[in-house]
């Protein structure tokens, strides 16, 4: 079950890669969450982000001293050509964070599935996500 949050959203992960022991996430406009043990492990976007504007290299710091800035950088991979469970969000940490979506019934609309409100989330902070499909 998913609830919406902080103008964020709150779910149960299908799966986790790259992180051991997840049990909750929670997508923020500005940061990832994950309880993984009885620990929140706190991803902030912007310490990941890559930029695929030219001025990124100006963007970058500016966006780390809290000023909004163009561009668009990009916080993950995504890889939606799959059932709801298999749906997949491939975060730019290091090592990678996957996080699969809960599965949903099949006649959820695309627009109210996880997987596109957490996109709405992300776009929400100023980020996008790349199509591996």
């Amino acid at each position: 079950m998913a609830t919406a949050t902080e103008n964020g959203l709150r779910f149960v992960p299908s799966a986790v890669e790259g992180l051991p022991g997840v049990a909750e996430a929670a997508v923020f406009p500005d940061r990832l969450e994950l309880l993984s043990g009885d620990k929140w492990v706190v991803i902030r976007f912007r310490d990941i982000a890559r930029w695929h504007h030219w001025l990124g290299w100006l963007y970058r710091p500016l966006a780390r001293r809290g000023f909004r800035v163009r561009g668009w950088p990009m916080v993950a991979d995504r890889d939606w050509f799959h059932p709801p469970a298999g749906r997949l969000f491939r975060f730019f940490t290091t090592p990678p964070i996957t996080v699969f979506m809960p599965d949903e019934p099949p006649e959820t609309a695309y627009g109210q599935t996880m997987f596109r409100r957490v996109q709405n989330v992300l776009a929400d902070g100023g980020f996008s996500t790349f199509d591996l499909g």
